[in-house]
């Protein structure tokens, strides 16, 4: 990890604006500033860890997008068929802990934040970034596993934490920040360099306990009476309440900086990502109101047909054009200028609700949480026929039913975290749902089996090799077969 080299320099240009030479045609937009203080850090850990359009790409579109089956490519990519891809795994990596020098890292300006929040003696501004500090990390210890967390930015060859022990570090962050936010006094607020939240508080103590609650369900199957324990101080919340408490970046369609503009519009300029046959095929045979929203008809007939993920390659043409105008691209509310892409959402809350009430852990009705989510997930997009919800709520195959209530939860929170990839593979290998056709093709490293992790980086096991072998001998390999500490469904 090249911390100290890269961004002693990054720091300098962020916080005196003498240089922009990593800022390409920056003009300061909606999804940037810049301050002397814990303004400018933050403003960087948010929507870079927001996942910017390479960050989606690599994690999202080309790898955990195509194991949940929200996307597939033309032509066929490895991941596709989940055979590994070292270079996809790598940049993954770098880029969230911050071994490319044009890519600013969200751990690393997380971790800076507090640092700076803590010498200008602002709690207000350290809570908010030690609970973003923590989300960022649960999702890169949920791909990878044992990862550089306690020592990340105290050494050029830190140590690998087990998950374990990061889960539970995770959630005290969680609570001090919550701490910190609710001390009293006048302590100026992020405001609009907060992204996400204009500097409301409130709305990072729903966030906060909402993250606390999927922790608390991601390790159930593994430690139940920690999973008892973090829920025991949130069971009344507040979680989020609504729509309007989304933890979500709004991106900027007004500059050129493809940085500040939505990942998943950027990305389709490519023209080589089309809906899966799997996600289509949902929406269609349940009468599902988000089709059209979801998904685009294809050119071709102006149908709904999504193409089917883990074929072939060779039997795939990535140049054959017309072949691909027959099925869909990506619907229009992922592809809007200034559209949103969702970090934690209102929908997910309900969904983790649901599950929580009917495994008895909070109070509450699991069939109304899960109405609810369900509700939420379709008017999210802008949806407001109440009655079309309410046909497809009343439909006995998406009716709740308690004999089934984790697979119907799960399967719908699926679809509500369509093009977010990486949270639904998460919750795919604690619960194995949703059920997913595997792929027609095997390749010869993974032979068509679910990938349980992400590869370590190629240029983390070169520069820290000691520590990444200690990882790897403890988790008992590094490959896509071996399970992170919670995966023991």
């Amino acid at each position: 990890m090249k911390f100290f080299r890269i961004y002693t320099f990054a720091i300098i240009c962020l916080l005196t604006l003498s240089c922009t030479e990593n800022f390409e045609e920056i003009d300061f937009p909606a999804t940037a500033s810049v301050s002397t203080d814990a303004n400018g850090l933050f403003t960087v850990a948010t929507q870079r860890g927001s996942m910017t359009w390479y960050m989606f790409d690599r994690a999202q579109r080309l790898t955990a997008n195509l194991y949940m089956q929200y996307n597939t490519i033309t032509g066929v990519f490895p991941t596709d068929y989940y055979e590994p891809s070292f270079g996809i795994f790598t940049d993954i990596w770098d880029r969230s802990y911050g071994d490319q020098n044009f890519e600013f890292a969200p751990l690393f300006y997380a971790h800076h934040t507090i640092e700076v929040s803590i010498q200008r003696g602002n709690p207000h501004k350290e809570g908010v970034a030690r609970i973003w500090k923590a989300f960022l990390f649960q999702r890169m210890t949920d791909m990878y596993g044992d990862i550089p967390y306690s020592t990340a930015f105290t050494s050029s060859q830190p140590t690998f934490d087990k998950q374990q022990d990061i889960y539970k570090d995770l959630v005290e962050e969680i609570k001090k920040g919550k701490q910190l936010i609710a001390q009293a006094g006048n302590f100026p607020s992020y405001g609009n360099a907060d992204l996400i939240y204009q500097g409301d508080l409130k709305k990072w103590e729903k966030f906060a306990n909402t993250l606390l609650l999927r922790l608390a369900l991601r390790v159930i199957n593994v430690d139940p009476a920690f999973s008892r324990n973090i829920i025991s101080a949130i069971a009344n919340g507040p979680y989020l309440e609504s729509n309007s408490d989304n933890n979500k970046m709004i991106w900027d369609g007004s500059v050129s900086n493809i940085y500040f503009r939505n990942p998943i519009l950027v990305t389709e300029v490519f023209n080589n990502t089309r809906m899966s046959a799997t996600m289509v095929d949902f929406l269609k045979n349940n009468n599902d109101p988000r089709l059209p929203l979801y998904v685009k008809p294809a050119e071709t007939d102006r149908q709904y047909r999504g193409l089917k993920n883990g074929l072939n390659p060779d039997g795939q043409s990535v140049f054959d054009d017309n072949y691909f105008k027959q099925f869909s691209r990506v619907g229009p509310v992922f592809i809007e200028e200034n559209g949103a892409t969702y970090n934690l959402h209102y929908a997910e809350a309900c969904f983790l609700k649901a599950e929580a009430a009917h495994r008895g852990l909070i109070p509450g009705n699991a069939a109304q949480f899960y109405n609810e989510g369900v509700r939420a997930a379709i008017e999210m997009y802008g949806f407001a026929n109440n009655a079309a919800i309410q046909a497809y709520l009343d439909q006995p195959q998406i009716r709740f039913n308690a004999a089934r209530a984790i697979e119907q939860i799960i399967t719908q929170k699926w679809v509500a975290l369509c093009m977010n990839g990486v949270e639904a593979w998460a919750e795919k290998r604690r619960t194995g749902f949703p059920v997913l056709p595997a792929p027609e093709f095997k390749g010869p490293v993974n032979n068509g089996k679910f990938p349980r992790r992400l590869i370590y980086s190629e240029s983390e096991k070169r520069l820290n090799p000691a520590n990444s072998q200690a990882a790897v001998s403890r988790m008992g390999g590094d490959d896509q077969s071996v399970r992170v500490w919670w995966d023991v469904n």
